[in-house]
Parts: C-alpha cells; structure tokens; sequence
C-alpha cells in the first residue's frame, strides 16, 4: 500500500514521531480537522462533476464522469469497464468461429474413428527381428533381406 509515495511502515514512522511531537491531544484535533477538510473536497468534487455531467449531457456527449474522487481503486474499475466495453464486440465473432471449428472436428473425429477390420494387415516390417527362413534380418533401407 501507498499513500502518495509513502509506504506503510513509512507512514507508521511519521504517525508515532507526531504522536510524540504533537502528543495525543493535538493528534486527536488534527485528525478531526482533517476529516472535515477531506468531506468538503468530496463535496465539491461530487457538485463539480455534477455540474459538469449536465454541461456534457446538454451538448449532447455522452461522456459519464465519476462521482466519487479518482481512486487507484476506482480508476483501475472504469478501465476494466471501458476495455470490456470495447473488447466484447470484436472479441465475440472470433469466439463464436472457434465454438464453431471445435464442433466440426470433434464431429470429423467422432465420423473418422478407424476399426480393427478396416486396417490392413501387414506380413513383414523392417524392423522385424526374423525373416521366414529364420535369419535373423536387420531391415534394409529397401525392404529386402540381407543376402550372405
């Protein structure tokens, strides 16, 4: 977590060497006044964006303004929003063409299953360890059996 490039244990030095210059009185005063000072910025940031939604809607954007004060939080929500917004549309077709090509082969799969019967049966390979005449045969790049 940070708060405008303070990390936490940063922010946990800084809290108790206040605590220690101002003492807990004065802490307590601060917090207070800066809680009043954090609501009216959230007020007029809320009556700012309110007026300047109507000032958008009347010349006729369709623009829509955050209600609440940009928060890493809440920005990183509006632009997974406008990426899936965007996304969706051109995403969807090639989804749909993929959904359609697996159903095909696993149609051609399920209609090219291959029987025992329908294999031929082969008499001799090259890499079979005995001939008919009981020699031994190391195959051949032609097929044929050594001759000694």
């Amino acid at each position: 977590m940070e708060i405008f490039g303070i990390g936490g244990a940063e922010l946990v030095a800084i809290l108790i060497i206040m605590l220690v210059v101002a003492g807990p009185k004065r802490m307590i005063q601060w917090a207070y006044v800066l809680g009043q000072y954090t609501a009216k910025l959230r007020a007029m940031w809320a009556e700012t964006m309110t007026y300047v939604q109507k000032e958008f809607e009347q010349a006729g954007m369709n623009v829509e303004l955050p209600k609440d004060i940009p928060t890493r939080t809440n920005l990183n929500k509006q632009i997974a929003k406008n990426i899936e917004k965007v996304v969706t549309p051109v995403t969807k077709p090639m989804k749909d063409v993929l959904d359609e090509t697996a159903a095909e082969v696993k149609q051609v799969k399920t209609g090219a299953t291959i029987s025992e019967s329908a294999v031929p049966k082969t008499t001799s390979s090259p890499t079979s360890t005995a001939s008919s005449n009981g020699n031994t045969d190391l195959g051949t790049w032609s097929g044929g059996s050594n001759s000694e």
